[in-house]
């Protein structure tokens, strides 16, 4: 039977505003996608500048085997890791799959995920990608573009403190709009999703604005357990921080 999709994502922070080197993902075994994406808007940057201080490196394998193959040669793959105060890598499996992205087919977007895990439960740490997408061109309303970023700063703002948030961070990759920017948020359990998911004012706020005006031409969010955590992030293994 054929396995479902597994993530491979590494998050990594520096001291110093940053650019990312280069990974040499050349004919990597099962590797479907691989971006590296840049904090910038925590950064104060501009998006096309990709100078931050946290990066992400997000894989899309086809099964298990090539993400923890990608994880156990991630120094080999991305040698200027080496300089990150902080890195945190993970081996994601999704369970619950909502939404078109282009990272697997950036003149076809769609579902990245047709086949899914087993839902772990509601007691175990979730990571949230959340994805938003545009269709380039001259005829592409940047005004949209605007008003959906400060809706993503807004919602990130009001993320204070929220209960079983461990941390949330959201990237550009190189181009701008040419792949899909995300967010990337790390939670305590299922049950904090939920509450924030269709709790939160804010993001509900958001999701109607979407809802009503199209501000983004595709979404979507994924939901994924882990299981594998090497490292930390904000000090803590996400895996295991509650």
């Amino acid at each position: 039977m054929k396995q479902p999709f597994t993530i491979s994502l590494q998050l990594a922070g520096f001291d110093t505003l940053t650019t990312a080197g280069n990974s040499d993902t050349a004919a990597f075994p099962g590797l479907l996608f691989f971006g590296i994406g840049a904090d910038t808007r925590a950064a104060v940057t501009a998006p096309a500048s990709q100078q931050a201080f946290k990066f992400l490196l997000l894989g899309i394998h086809e099964d298990e085997s090539s993400a923890n193959d990608f994880i156990n040669n991630k120094a080999t793959i991305s040698p200027w890791l080496k300089e990150a105060n902080e890195i945190w890598s993970a081996v994601l499996q999704p369970f619950h799959h909502r939404g078109e992205a282009n990272y697997l087919n950036t003149a076809m977007p769609g579902k990245m995920f047709d086949l899914l895990a087993d839902s772990p439960g509601v007691n175990f740490p979730v990571v949230v990608l959340t994805t938003s997408g545009w269709i380039t061109g001259d005829s592409l309303d940047m005004n949209r573009v605007k008003e959906f970023s400060e809706g993503v700063l807004g919602v990130r703002a009001s993320m204070t403190a929220i209960d079983g948030l461990h941390s949330q961070q959201s990237f550009f990759f190189p181009g701008v709009l040419t792949y899909d920017p995300i967010t990337v948020t790390l939670w305590r359990d299922a049950t904090a999703v939920g509450k924030f998911a269709y709790g939160q004012s804010t993001h509900n706020i958001q999701l109607e604005k979407q809802k009503a005006n199209g501000l983004a031409d595709r979404t979507s969010f994924t939901r994924c357990s882990i299981i594998r955590s090497e490292g930390t992030w904000h000090l803590t293994d996400p895996a295991k921080w509650n």
